[in-house]
């Protein structure tokens, strides 16, 4: 009597390649902001010293409130592309969240299911707002899309 197989056999690889074309094809960024409140702190005190230094209590309001908005706008957007090794790791579920996808396609042959989520759009759409919110969810991060945007 053969036991029951549980475990599900898939090739990451190719999973990657689909979820890192996806992120090619609809420009999927994440605001990768890390060092933004450091910047933004630092930024506010110095306007607020040399708007003091130059005009008093309103120039050191105005200075602490430029030199706020200055460190705010410096939070970086980055493609998914660039930091996919990095964040691979947090993101692991994405791939079977993918290939799950792909079964839906072709319960059989999921790199059919590539084959046929390629050639439509609808389905490509589908899988980049799962992709979208998941991601963002996961990462905590704001993540932006040519189709966010739209």
């Amino acid at each position: 009597m053969d036991p029951v197989r549980t475990e599900v056999r898939f090739n990451q690889n190719v999973i990657e390649r689909v979820i890192l074309e996806l992120a090619d094809a609809f420009d999927i960024k994440i605001v990768w902001d890390g060092e933004t409140a450091l910047l933004s702190g630092v930024m506010a005190l110095a306007g607020g010293l040399l708007g003091g230094y130059a005009g008093g209590r309103m120039g050191a309001a105005l200075g602490v409130g430029i030199g706020g908005a200055v460190g705010v706008g410096a939070s970086t957007v980055v493609h998914l592309r660039e930091i996919w090794s990095i964040v691979k790791e947090k993101l692991k579920e994405l791939l079977f969240i993918v290939f799950n996808y792909l079964r839906r396609l072709d319960p059989v042959d999921y790199e059919r299911g590539i084959a046929i989520l390629m050639a439509c759009t609808s389905s490509r759409r589908e899988l980049v707002f799962t992709l979208l919110d998941f991601i963002a969810h996961k990462l905590g991060k704001e993540v932006i899309s040519s189709i966010t945007v739209a």
